[in-house]
């Protein structure tokens, strides 16, 4: 009975939500009202989803900071002797992970001193560390893009958006949090010229820790006019240095991964591998050629090429039809959905820095709303009804339910309609 009430809620503060935006848009509000129209017609989902996040944190019957437990229990392993990879859980209160698994490499133990604190006072100071780090999403956010808007807002924005998964992320605790927000910084160093050098290293040392973050070197490609063969030197560079030191002091590491491989799980939607008209690809006579998690990653590189040349397109077709500002923003923001939708295996942390961007989309869809062109108004609804979509739920979505996936794509190819029209539009003025 709980989950139904839950679930009415939801249904009620969305289509409350749909008719709030189209009630204000026939009223032309915005020119008539001192406060501002992103955040009214944002008040009712955003309002939900925290009561939402409240009840599901509530009742959540498992402990929270699963993930850091392991990585905490690898180091304690680390530094009694034993492996970290295989006998991380030899510690009694190690245990209620299992079946998680240490995937990192081990130099990553020479770094944490998590070793040193006892576990629940190590798990005060990750919370206060989580914390801060939540901070300085919203706050990079608001420097990025230079927005004028509420810090708070966007701070509330980013935790509650794609069904909630960067609460999820949060509630495990895992260590992926700090390091995406590492290569979120090198993001915001990389659009001043002075600084961007650094994007590089700093994302070969998150690559180094989780081997997928290099797939954001497609951002200095996609927004950077000039290739910047400096820049992803010093990145191969610092990558090579942190393999051949890890190599040194532990030696080869390739078995250890593989092995640890298999414990992955699918992670979030879309699962290709579960697609009837795909089976064929990879099942013949009933015997499976390769595992779902194997399939589904060829799946996302196979996509990859489709994304990568619409960006180039893209990319082509702003040149001299934007500013530099907005060429960067523009690309920037893409990229970063692109990240999403090809990775490999998707996890609820990997939405954290894409939930950062997509405040900028949010905004610029609400300004573009009372514009005169139909279209760009018809895209610009579209685009925020799909944000209540990804921002209502019941409860925030875990493995193998989650559709924020298919609410990225949609917002991915809604933005560029709007930005395409938004050109097509002025330059329509100036003929």
């Amino acid at each position: 009975m709980r989950n139904e009430l839950k679930v009415l809620f939801s249904n009620i503060s969305l289509i409350s939500s749909i008719a709030t935006l189209m009630y204000l848009y026939f009223k032309n509000f915005f020119p008539k009202s001192k406060i501002k129209l992103q955040y009214v017609l944002f008040s009712l989902p955003l309002a939900w989803a925290i009561v939402s996040n409240i009840l599901y944190i509530n009742g959540w019957a498992r402990d929270s900071l699963w993930d850091i437990n392991v990585v905490y229990c690898a180091d304690l392993a680390y530094s009694l002797g034993v492996s970290p990879q295989t006998d991380w859980y030899v510690n009694a209160s190690c245990q209620e992970s299992i079946p998680l698994q240490f995937t990192y490499l081990k130099l990553l133990l020479d770094i944490v001193p998590f070793s040193l604190f006892e576990y629940d006072f190590f798990e005060k100071v990750w919370v206060i560390f989580l914390a801060s780090a939540t901070l300085g999403y919203g706050y990079i956010s608001k420097k990025l893009f230079e927005l004028e808007i509420n810090y708070f807002f966007i701070l509330i924005f980013v935790l509650i958006a794609y069904q909630g998964s960067n609460i999820v992320s949060l509630q495990a605790g895992n260590i992926a949090v700090p390091i995406y927000l590492l290569v979120f910084f090198g993001i915001f160093l990389l659009k001043h010229d002075k600084y961007q050098i650094f994007f590089f290293p700093i994302v070969a040392f998150a690559t180094f820790l989780k081997f997928h973050l290099a797939l954001f070197l497609l951002i200095p490609f996609i927004v950077q006019r000039v290739f910047n063969f400096k820049g992803y030197t010093l990145y191969f560079a610092t990558l090579f240095f942190l393999f051949g030191l890890n190599y040194l002091l532990h030696g080869p590491f390739i078995d250890e991964w593989l092995i640890n491989l298999k414990y992955v799980d699918m992670g979030l939607a879309p699962i290709f591998a579960e697609m009837d008209f795909l089976k064929a690809l990879w099942i013949t006579d009933g015997e499976a050629a390769m595992s779902k998690v194997q399939f589904n990653a060829i799946c996302k590189i196979f996509i990859f090429p489709f994304f990568f040349l619409n960006l180039i397109l893209l990319r082509k077709y702003l040149i001299n039809k934007v500013s530099d500002k907005e060429f960067f923003n523009i690309l920037l923001i893409l990229s970063t959905f692109v990240f999403v939708l090809v990775l490999p295996r998707l996890k609820v942390y990997d939405f954290f820095i894409i939930s950062c961007v997509s405040i900028k989309i949010y905004l610029d869809s609400v300004d573009t709303i009372v514009s005169k062109d139909s279209l760009l108004r018809t895209l610009s609804i579209l685009t925020i009804i799909l944000f209540y979509f990804s921002s209502i739920y019941w409860r925030p979505q875990w493995d193998l339910t989650n559709i924020s996936y298919y609410y990225v794509l949609c917002i991915y190819f809604l933005y560029q309609a709007i930005v395409i029209r938004k050109i097509k539009v002025k330059y329509s003025k100036e003929v």
